[in-house]
């Protein structure tokens, strides 16, 4: 899976950490802390912010990568 260099920078200035890309989780980024955010793109399917809680529940959200990159627009 590609991703584009704005979405690269986007991700960067909200402060992800890039991972290694697993191809079958689709797993590109994440923020950890209380909670653990992750950017998602398994195959076939579209792009996801995976919220893990403490206790171990999820909350997965779709999310356009244009609303991404614009968010950080606002934040510089």
């Amino acid at each position: 899976m590609q991703i584009d260099q704005d979405l690269i920078a986007a991700l960067y200035v909200l402060g992800f950490n890039f991972l290694g890309g697993d191809l079958v989780s689709g797993e590109i980024a994440e923020i950890k802390g209380d909670i653990t955010i992750k950017l998602v793109h398994p195959p076939g399917e579209e792009l996801k912010f995976v919220v893990e809680l403490p206790s171990e529940k999820q909350m997965i959200f779709s999310v356009d990568r244009h609303r991404i990159v614009g968010l950080a627009e606002l934040w510089q």
